[in-house]
């Protein structure tokens, strides 16, 4: 039984050290490090990177922060990401992604609103500015795993390319329907899965699609995780590809007072 969890580790290890890394997403995926804070203030941290010279010179790391307090029925977190990627001495990508939520719980279910603030230089986004809220309800409950739906509304304020005489800047409502899955196959293993859908409320042919599903390894505070990340976007505002997908190897610290 000890040899197996060995060889368990070793194989986390090496997808960690040799794993491929992540683009910065438009659409944020806040399930990942929800902590299981019962009233403590509650931190984590996840961390990937990569580092290559010579015939390759390349530095590339992603680090993702999360600090939340609940206090009775309220939840409060606060989210920093922060992707950096340079090449052969070119800055390719320097992202960051800052937001503020906030939760009502009644039991299982929740009213939630939030304010982010984003860049991503890989796709030309000077800004992007939401707000919003919604609600989400638990549909499924069998031990620790659940089945959650989610609706809201929300607003975003885009800037891309500002600097170019192809400035274009977005106004949109749109409409938030999301799904969260969690399962787990034993004691350590286990799977979330998020799904993300918006749409524009003045034109349906607009819309962003967001599939997340993460399988994670415990190790007492620290989590070792593998997810694949599937992004849509059905209309881009500049010329980019409408579609990203990413494999990510990371390790998250959790920490709780």
């Amino acid at each position: 039984m000890k040899q197996r969890k060995t060889k368990i580790c070793n194989f986390f290890l090496l997808l960690l050290l040799f794993g491929p890394f992540a683009l910065a997403q438009t659409i944020i995926n806040t399930e990942n490090m929800m902590l299981d804070d019962q009233g403590k203030l509650s931190y984590a941290m996840s961390f990937q990177g990569d580092l290559n010279f010579g015939n390759i010179d390349l530095i590339q790391f992603s680090t993702a922060q999360q600090l939340s307090k609940s206090v009775d029925k309220h939840l409060f977190r606060l989210l920093l990401n922060y992707d950096y990627i340079k090449e052969s001495g070119t800055e390719i990508s320097s992202d960051y992604t800052g937001q503020i939520r906030y939760n009502y719980r009644i039991n299982k279910n929740s009213f939630f609103a939030f304010l982010q603030t984003q860049n991503i230089k890989s796709l030309r986004m000077n800004h992007r500015y939401t707000s919003g809220g919604g609600y989400r309800q638990r549909m499924i409950q069998k031990e620790d795993n659940f089945w959650d739906l989610s609706a809201g509304l929300f607003f975003e304020d885009e800037l891309y390319d500002s600097n170019l005489s192809t400035q274009n800047q977005v106004y949109n409502w749109r409409y938030s329907l999301s799904i969260f899955l969690k399962h787990k196959f034993s004691e350590k293993l286990f799977i979330n899965l998020s799904l993300y859908y918006q749409i524009n409320a003045s034109n349906t042919k607009d819309y962003r699609l967001f599939l997340e599903p993460r399988i994670y390894y415990t190790l007492n505070k620290i989590n070792i995780f593998l997810d694949w990340t599937y992004r849509f976007h059905s209309t881009p505002y500049i010329d980019i590809f409408r579609t990203d997908n990413s494999l990510n190897v990371g390790i998250e610290f959790n920490l709780q007072s």
